[in-house]
């Protein structure tokens, strides 16, 4: 269907959808669309189309998607805040850590910081340390991507390298976490990127997440921190920090997601990684599996577990799924998509089904 819409409007968008602008002039999170692009929006996703002028665009709607319009640029006018900073630091890389509640906006705001910071001529490259909502990589990984061009979503970015954490929260997994964001820090050093956009996970509240985000600030060492908060939920954490951090406010474009729309969302980062996953077999003397003890000699381990395929150092190859371990063969049987040989398996802790759908633990 066509929607044509006046200048100082917003549509906002609920997928599964797809976006073609006909006529006039739209951004999104920044990105100034051209004519006739579409912009495919993911279900579980929303995204704002903003027009200044009057706009056509042709809609295609999915299954409970939607489409809304509002008055005014849902992205706060604070959003212009940290970009005048980093812009101001004379030394390159810049990095840029974003703290925030779930469902605060942060990826949006990291969507709208590489947009405005990629200005024609920057690389800006995006650290995902979100494990459980992985715009970038699978979930239950840390990843990153690099950019020259502007994006409507950080899922548009190419997975350049990830780390394999194996849970899809960082409550239980805090050095390890620590451990990937760090190693790929590192990495993207090397990588001549202008600026590094961290995108954290949600879990700020209580003792123990402060705890957890003020070790992450003290191994990462960001330029400029930025937090995103309604009210005054980032006290707490900002009152530890020794870097000031840039408060913004969340669009009030934001959509609370339940939590089955989160996990769906992780189910479909599997599906991604998982598509044309084919059943492999490595004999355990040809790799190494880490944890050592995760898999024991004598007891059948749960069959669906996520693991994590890696070459030489920290390359990452991809995921895969544990469907049987042959004690007689001492061989691993894994359903992935991932072709060559991997130098070590990775064990993680979320069990996927047939249908690489989430098992929930039991309690």
């Amino acid at each position: 269907m066509q929607h044509t819409m006046e200048a100082n409007k917003t549509m906002l968008v609920d997928g599964p959808a797809s976006v073609r602008l006909v006529s006039g002039k739209a951004e999104v999170f920044g990105y100034p669309m051209k004519e006739s692009q579409r912009v495919l929006i993911r279900e579980g996703k929303r995204l704002p189309f903003f027009v200044d002028e009057k706009t056509t665009f042709e809609v295609s709607l999915g299954a409970n998607s939607g489409l809304a319009e509002t008055t005014g640029n849902t992205n706060p006018p604070s959003w212009d805040k940290p970009v005048e900073a980093i812009l101001s630091l004379p030394n390159r890389p810049v990095v840029v850590m974003i703290l925030g509640a779930s469902d605060c906006g942060k990826s949006s705001l990291c969507t709208y910081l590489l947009n405005k910071l990629i200005d024609g001529k920057n690389k800006v490259a995006v650290l995902d340390g979100d494990l459980g909502q992985s715009d970038i990589g699978p979930s239950a990984t840390i990843g990153y991507g690099l950019s020259s061009k502007c994006i409507s979503e950080l899922y548009d970015l190419k997975l350049k390298n990830a780390f394999f954490v194996g849970v899809t929260s960082p409550i239980n997994a805090i050095s390890k976490t620590i451990e990937g964001l760090a190693a790929m820090k590192a990495e993207i050093l090397q990588q001549q990127a202008n600026f590094i956009l961290v995108n954290t996970d949600g879990w700020v509240s209580g003792e123990d997440a402060v705890q957890y985000k003020t070790a992450l600030v003290n191994a990462l060492k960001p330029d400029v921190i930025v937090g995103v908060q309604a009210q005054d939920e980032l006290a707490p954490l900002v009152a530890c920090l020794e870097t000031p951090a840039i408060l913004v406010e969340p669009s009030f474009a934001l959509k609370q997601r339940t939590p089955e729309k989160r996990t769906l969302l992780r189910e479909m980062t599997y599906s991604r990684y998982l598509k044309h996953a084919k059943l492999q077999c490595y004999p355990k003397s040809q790799v190494t599996i880490e944890p050592r003890n995760a898999i024991p000699k004598n007891q059948e381990p749960e069959k669906g577990i996520l693991v994590g395929l890696c070459g030489r150092g920290t390359k990452f190859l991809g995921i895969g799924v544990l469907r049987e371990v042959n004690q007689l063969r001492k061989a691993l049987k894994i359903q992935t998509a991932v072709s060559a040989k991997p130098m070590r398996i990775l064990i993680g802790k979320v069990i996927i089904d047939e249908k690489f759908q989430e098992v929930p633990p039991e309690l």
